[in-house]
Formats: structure tokens, C-alpha cells, sequence
């Protein structure tokens, strides 16, 4: 197969990575696509040799990837992330990439786009690495394996369905966008001009599944189909009109428990909720009470009052949780009179080795956010 484009990307957004192979495979065939999971894969010593080689490498930046980059993940990032200019970084709920220049050492002039962009944009970009003759570097081998007449051909079908998506991304209405997955309801397809029902089909797209269904018709610029059941999450949804896509829409399902989730991360972060909720004037007097409440409870706090010393230093960086400690909690919050009393508590020291499901043990975790007189008080 062609090495045509890399996807990485870690576990939480996996949905995107399955969406940008299907919308990638209207201009490369799907065997040159590969989608690698940095949360899972085992960053093998050869797959150095050949990750590298593919003509675009396109990087989810989301903020689980930026919290799970360990020093193995970012050697491995750093190798496989170049040269710049076939690397596309797709900001998937962070602001800018900022934060992984500071934790990666990588060379500038790679291309930015984010989930706010319409699919012809993405397919622009990508498009554009994978059709330059790029010239082999030092370290790099970039084969052209496709002909003339195959770079002649990507371009026009490029060409076709960015200018199809184009004319038809204000035509056609995909709603609502987002939907319970306890009562999930109808979606409905908004047109503005009348389209042949018996060439109209919607295809739903999600955890490695694809369905595609023929909407019933509510009107003559109105058409509906029955959602379908999905597990939490974002679904994707492509309207073909005459086995041609004519729009590209994002739903999002989710559960009720998420949706009282949803709401709170719109209110506060947690800390200022719970000092809103209890009616604390600010952290420190939380954090002062948190301590105070603890101290009462269990004078001398432990960490892991079952487990051996051998056994808890052999788990020491294996642990799934972000906050496999209450320490981990306090460094996270920046709670320095919680972090102070556990600090003085038995097995301490064992506690501050601990890494979370993202590598970092509670210095690093204070660090990340900002807490840097507790990261200095942490590592004492």
C-alpha cells in the first residue's frame, strides 16, 4: 500500500481519527491511510523506520494527548513529526498548539486547522502536502511512488468534491446536534432545493461502524430518518445525494449523567463549583477546611494502607486513574495546605512517585498547572 497519510491521535479522539480516514479516502485510497493510537500502541524501536515515510502526518492535538506525553511518547512524536511542512496539527479542544512546542522539540512550519473548519478545508491542506514532490532529507526517505498521471487524478478529485462541498455546506441542514441517548429521536436534513428522495441516503458513522439509511420524507425540502442508537459521543453523518456527499455533519450523543456534566463544566471548574455550592469564600478556604476535616478523620493519613512496600513500588507507574492518590488531587487543584498534611503522612515519598494514567506523578501535575510553589514543596 501507499504510505500516503498518518493519523495520530490518542484515545479520546478516536471518533475524529475514524471520521478523517472516511473523509481522507475521497482523495487516497484507505490503504495508504493509517490511524495510530498513541494511548495504546507499544512505540516498537522499527515502527521508527517506517512511520516517518508517510507523505502527511497528521497529529489530534487534544488536550489527552498533551497530558499523556510522557518522555516515550514525545522521543516518539519527535522522530516520527517531520519534516514540518508534511505535518498538519488538528486542534481538537485546545486553543493553539503552544503547549506541545514547549513539551516537544520540534521544528516550526507545520500547518494548523481545527474541528471548527468545514471538511473541504481539511481535504485543501492535506491534499496539498500529499500531491508536493518532496525532496528526500538526511533522515527521512519520501519515495514518490505515484506517477504523473495519479498526481493528476488526486487533484481533480480534490478539486470536485471541495468545490461539491462548497456549494452544498449552505444548502443542506443537519439537525439537531446533539442527542440523548436515552430518547434519541428523529434527525432531520433541512434542504433548500428539492432533491430526488430515491438518491438521497444519510450515513451514519461512529466506533468503527457505518450505516447508511434512506430518509423518509417529511415535506418537499424536508426530509427525516430515526436516529440510531449510539453509545456517548460524537456520530458523524454524511448526506449523499446520487452516491456524491453533499454535506458532513457532527452529532454529539450523550447520556443525561453527561449532560448534568455538561452544565457544570459550563458553570465552573470543580473547585470553584464546590466553593460556589458550599459557599466558601474562596479556594484557600476550602482548601483549609478539606485539611482541617481529614486531620479529624484520620490523623495519620495513608495512601495504601493494604498493599506491601514492594507491591505498591512495582505499581508505582501503572496506575489508570488521573488522581490515583489524594495527593495527585491536591497538586491538580493547587490545595497547599491539603498537600502539606499529606506530604508529612506515611509513605509520602512513595506517594510522590506515583504517575497517573498521563505519566505524571503530583510534582508534574503541580507544574502542568500552574501550582509552582507546590511542585517545589512536592519535591523536597
Amino acid at each position: 500500500n501507499t504510505e500516503d497519510i498518518l493519523v495520530l491521535y490518542e484515545q479520546e479522539a478516536e471518533e475524529w481519527a475514524l471520521y478523517l480516514k472516511s473523509l481522507f479516502g475521497h482523495i487516497v485510497s484507505e490503504g495508504g491511510i493509517l490511524l495510530y493510537n498513541l494511548e495504546t500502541s507499544s512505540f516498537k524501536h522499527q515502527e521508527l523506520d517506517y512511520l516517518p515515510c508517510y507523505k502527511c502526518k497528521v497529529l489530534i492535538l487534544s488536550c489527552g494527548l498533551l497530558y499523556c506525553l510522557n518522555r516515550k511518547r514525545s522521543y516518539f512524536l519527535e522522530r516520527v513529526l517531520k519534516p514540518a511542512n508534511q505535518v498538519v496539527i488538528l486542534l481538537c479542544g485546545v486553543e493553539n498548539s503552544e503547549l506541545l512546542y514547549d513539551l516537544l522539540t520540534l521544528d516550526g512550519g507545520s500547518q494548523e486547522i481545527s474541528t471548527d473548519q468545514e471538511p473541504e478545508e481539511y481535504l485543501s491542506v492535506v491534499s496539498g502536502i500529499i500531491q508536493t514532490d518532496h525532496k528526500p532529507s538526511s533522515d527521512v526517505n519520501l519515495p514518490d511512488v505515484r506517477g504523473a498521471s495519479g498526481k493528476t487524478d488526486l487533484s481533480f478529485k480534490t478539486e470536485v468534491f471541495s468545490e461539491t462541498l462548497e456549494t452544498n455546506k449552505q444548502s443542506i441542514l443537519v439537525l439537531p446536534g446533539r442527542i440523548s441517548c436515552e430518547n434519541p429521536g428523529e434527525i432531520f436534513i433541512l434542504l433548500r432545493n428539492e432533491i430526488d428522495d430515491e438518491t438521497l441516503e444519510i450515513e451514519f458513522i461512529a466506533d468503527n461502524q457505518q450505516t447508511r439509511l434512506q430518509p423518509a420524507s417529511w415535506s418537499k425540502r424536508v426530509k427525516y430518518v430515526k436516529a440510531l442508537d449510539f453509545p456517548a459521543g460524537p456520530v458523524y453523518v454524511n448526506v449523499y445525494c446520487g452516491g456524491v456527499i453533499k454535506t458532513t455533519a457532527r452529532i454529539e450523543y450523550y447520556t443525561a449523567l453527561e449532560e448534568i456534566e455538561h452544565i457544570f463544566k459550563k458553570v465552573a471548574d470543580p473547585i470553584a463549583f464546590t466553593c460556589q455550592a458550599f459557599k466558601f469564600s474562596s479556594v484557600e478556604k476550602l482548601d483549609n477546611v478539606m485539611t482541617l476535616l481529614l486531620k479529624r478523620k484520620i490523623p495519620a493519613y495513608e495512601f495504601s494502607p493494604f498493599q506491601s512496600e514492594e507491591k505498591q513500588h512495582q505499581q508505582a507507574s501503572s496506575h489508570l486513574e488521573e488522581f490515583p492518590t489524594l495527593l495527585h488531587c491536591a497538586a491538580r487543584f493547587g490545595l497547599k495546605n491539603l498537600a502539606t498534611f499529606l506530604l508529612n503522612c506515611p509513605e509520602a515519598t512513595w506517594a510522590c512517585k506515583i504517575t497517573n494514567k498521563y505519566g505524571d506523578d503530583p510534582g508534574s501535575i503541580a507544574e502542568k498547572h500552574g501550582h509552582r510553589e507546590l511542585r517545589k514543596l512536592i519535591e523536597e
